[in-house]
């Protein structure tokens, strides 16, 4: 009786938590695809349009940290329930702004509120269910991450294509009102109850300088890094980003009680290698998908429809592969399966390196299909493993970490990108006309990504067992 009860799973945190994993990925993927209509709309130019597409993921990266902290002090499931909230509330705001300047804010708040969901959904699901079903949970939140990137780009074009964009912020809306339904009235009496300051001592005990460093350390980074190919300025911003995110570890590394532990990523080799090997990998795969659509429209000249159909494949096949690995990764050590997983990414990348104008669609399917097999047995043993070598007091702190290497791999693969297409495509017009030159840009770009992935290899096979210890 008593193994069933520790098996058992909470319905209502786990469809509370689910909503929140499955909208904010849907949202940033859907408003992509939603840029050309916004941009008519609003009449914007491309740097104009860069900035309100952008300004979500820079500003969601920048407080991920001090939400991490604070989730860890004061009640986290409140937090969970206010970000998700007024997420719901700024996703509707954009739909009714009538000009880009309202629509930018709003957008803003949107990335604002989204880090309060991403640092406190995972360690709520955990932290209330047990052990034993860890894997298969972190399986199914990371699936629904996939599901929601992967219908992002189809569903929105279905509703901008009926209704305009603002439709895309009106289904957003009527999801998050569902999850915030659950969240509201039902996911605090499920929750367990823990002893948690209240939020002005929480806030007072916060690092304020750790919390300055790193909001804005990520903001230059990420915002550098989204708009790097647009001149000088750019890339200085992304320079002074890496470089105050620099001087935060260094700092962080000598307070007692820091917005983030530097010391646990050596004290927790599992915890460092881990977060290693997560930032490699979203380093590489990022852009991947961005490289291939214009290598299917562009080299291939494909229609887009038909390349946004073989671009499904690959996170369709990690939303499955997910669902299996994480149920996987409760008996396997979870090392071995993220481990194979990096070992096909890296194949998968080093495969699409040596692609040419007559490599048959057959192959582009099968090492997309390659790709997302990989990254589903990567990712959620992945977590898994991250977050088993902390206590329950740090589980907001190390779903931060996750989070922050995320995006901090996410700007460095968007500015690896652009600093390759700098170099054979400045002042070359995207065409079918120049498809050589595409090719030989998406070929370098895969190929240093292949070689930077060899490395994820050896951080996710160097960090050790984690259920050998516990035994």
């Amino acid at each position: 009786m008593h193994g069933q009860e520790d098996r058992k799973i909470n319905k209502n945190i786990l469809i509370a938590t689910t909503l929140s994993s499955f909208l904010v990925p849907f949202m940033s993927s859907a408003v992509n695809i939603a840029a050309p209509d916004i941009a008519k709309s609003f009449k914007l130019n491309a740097e104009e349009l860069n900035l309100v597409i952008s300004i979500f993921l820079i500003f969601s990266a920048a407080f991920i940290l001090p939400m991490g902290k604070l989730s860890d002090t004061f009640d986290r499931t409140k937090i969970f329930k206010t970000g998700l909230l007024l997420f719901t509330l700024s996703t509707l705001m954009c739909a009714l702004s009538n000009t880009v300047e309202i629509l930018f804010v709003f957008r803003s708040l949107q990335g604002l509120f989204s880090a309060f969901t991403f640092v406190t959904s995972m360690a709520i699901l955990i932290e209330n269910h047990s052990q034993q079903i860890r894997g298969r949970l972190l399986g199914i939140n990371t699936a629904v991450v996939y599901l929601g990137t992967s219908l992002g780009p189809f569903l929105g074009g279905v509703l901008v294509r009926l209704w305009g964009y603002r439709s895309i912020f009106l289904f957003g809306f009527a999801i998050g009102l569902v999850g915030s339904f659950v969240s509201l009235f039902l996911l605090q009496k499920e929750v367990k109850n823990t002893k948690q300051a209240k939020l002005v001592d929480s806030l007072k005990s916060l690092d304020k300088m750790g919390t300055i460093l790193s909001m804005t350390g990520l903001f230059l980074l990420m915002y550098g890094a989204s708009t790097f190919e647009l001149g000088n300025t750019s890339k200085i911003l992304f320079f002074a980003g890496l470089i105050l995110m620099v001087i935060f570890v260094v700092a962080e590394a000598k307070l007692q009680n820091p917005i983030l532990d530097v010391k646990l990523f050596v004290k927790i080799p599992q915890f460092g290698f881990s977060n290693l090997a997560a930032l490699i990998n979203y380093s590489c795969t990022f852009s991947a998908s961005y490289l291939l659509s214009l290598y299917l429209q562009l080299v291939k000249a494909l229609p887009s429809q038909l390349a946004g159909s073989v671009l499904i494949v690959q996170p369709l096949s990690q939303v499955i592969t997910s669902l299996i690995a994480g149920r996987a990764s409760e008996k396997i050590e979870p090392r071995k399966l993220a481990t194979a997983g990096m070992v096909l990414t890296t194949i998968g990348l080093f495969v699409f390196s040596l692609f040419s104008s007559k490599t048959s669609l057959v192959l582009a399917v099968a090492n997309l299909l390659l790709m997302g097999i990989g990254f589903g047995l990567f990712s959620s043993p992945n977590t898994n493993v991250v977050m088993s070598c902390v206590p329950k007091s740090l589980y907001g702190t190390a779903s931060s970490t996750i989070s922050v290497m995320r995006v901090v791999g996410q700007a460095f693969s968007m500015a690896i990108v652009s600093f390759v297409s700098i170099m054979f495509l400045k002042g070359v017009k995207l065409s079918h006309e120049n498809y050589f030159l595409i090719l030989k840009s998406m070929k370098i770009s895969f190929l240093v990504f292949a070689c930077i992935s060899i490395l994820g290899v050896v951080a996710s096979y160097k960090r050790g067992n984690i259920y050998s210890e516990e035994e």
